[in-house]
């Protein structure tokens, strides 16, 4: 038998992630261990400094709001372009029973003020994880970080951690490229082991992890950074359940708007599970897909940092239809505004919009075809 566990892209994954891309955690009989991810180019540096100094913190609490546990750290990375588009992980432990609870995460800039929370709810099941994530973790100059590729940095990293637990006993792991593999018989949990010399042996750089217990095989990836987990460190509740509103249909609108404001995740979380195509995988392909849109719509149409670019008209559609099919622009058209057509031919719509104040803002001239 055949199991695909491709947490390359991690979504929310029962009794074994929380359901964000920032805190991911893993339940064993010996405790939970708590995972963070922290976006580096999420990080900000104080003009002439080449660290960035943060303090990060995060509370864990029962569903009676108790607090449970607790974690806090400090926190000192160096400006390296070859950090750009990384991650650096966090990782804790600490016993808690079954049970519903929140974490409060806290990542505080200590030299320049600046400070990011956001809450997650969670549940612990009496189950342990089966088999947690791949985790990757690169060395280099003293810095362990999470890459976005493996691809041409084999060479110049120290060493490159493969992190694996287990509750079930496994027979074997193989771990493979596309030509050259290794296999690791009778693997104790925690698993910890440098891949560097194994990947300095091949110039392929297509990773992969094919775990054995019994008759099952489990085909697993490596969990590579991507920038989209930065999604809840960058949005509020608020927000996010305002771009929910763009792919919501009437029916669920008019009950998500009626959540109170410390309900927004849960029914956030609620709202994605529901619309899952493929339930009980690891993968929700169309949140993956809802979060890819709305940061590429920041970077697209974002104007002035008082209009981010997924709250503008052009962001909107942008993230309710995706790459429009066909693009025609008008930068100097006589006696009228400038304008924007965008086709979407297998909708078969068209939208056009207007830079009627003259700054780069296009509005939506034709809203009666929205919908």
């Amino acid at each position: 038998m055949l199991k695909t566990l491709s947490l390359a892209l991690l979504i929310a994954i029962a009794y074994c992630a929380v359901s964000a891309q920032e805190v991911i955690y893993e339940h064993y009989e010996s405790g939970v261990d708590f995972w963070v991810v922290i976006p580096y180019n999420s990080l900000n540096f104080a003009k002439g400094n080449s660290n960035a100094e943060y303090n990060v913190s995060i509370v864990i609490r029962n569903s009676r709001k108790k607090q449970v546990a607790n974690f806090e750290q400090s926190l000192i990375v160096p400006s390296k372009t070859w950090l750009q588009e990384t991650a650096i992980p966090l990782r804790f432990a600490t016993s808690l029973s079954a049970g519903t609870y929140t974490a409060e995460f806290k990542l505080k800039n200590k030299v320049m003020g600046d400070k990011r929370t956001f809450k997650k709810s969670f549940e612990i099941s009496p189950a342990f994880t089966e088999i947690g994530q791949c985790w990757l973790i690169v060395e280099r100059e003293g810095i362990s970080y999470i890459p976005n590729s493996i691809a041409d940095i084999i060479d110049s990293v120290d060493k490159m951690t493969l992190n694996l637990s287990h509750s079930i006993a496994l027979d074997s792991i193989m771990i493979h490229t596309d030509n050259n593999s290794m296999r690791l018989t009778n693997p104790q949990s925690p698993i910890q082991i440098d891949l560097k010399p194994f990947l300095s042996e091949t110039s392929d750089s297509h990773l992969k992890f094919t775990l054995y217990e019994n008759n099952i095989r489990y085909m697993m990836d490596p969990f590579l950074f991507s920038p989209w987990y930065s999604y809840s460190l960058r949005y509020s509740p608020e927000d996010q359940m305002t771009q929910l509103r763009y792919v919501a249909t009437q029916n669920e609108w008019q009950v998500l708007r009626n959540i109170p404001e410390d309900k927004y995740l849960s029914a956030i979380e609620g709202y994605w599970k529901v619309n899952d195509p493929s339930p009980g995988t690891v993968r929700n392909e169309n949140r993956e897909k809802f979060y890819q849109r709305v940061l590429r719509a920041d970077e697209l149409f974002t104007v002035h940092k008082k209009l981010k670019g997924w709250n503008s008209d052009r962001g909107r559609i942008f993230i309710k239809y995706g790459e429009p099919d066909e693009i025609v622009s008008e930068t100097y058209p006589l006696g009228r505004y400038p304008n924007i057509i965008w086709t979407y031919y297998k909708q078969d719509r068209e939208f056009i919009f207007a830079d009627t104040k003259g700054f780069g803002l296009y509005t939506l001239r034709n809203k009666e075809d929205e919908y």
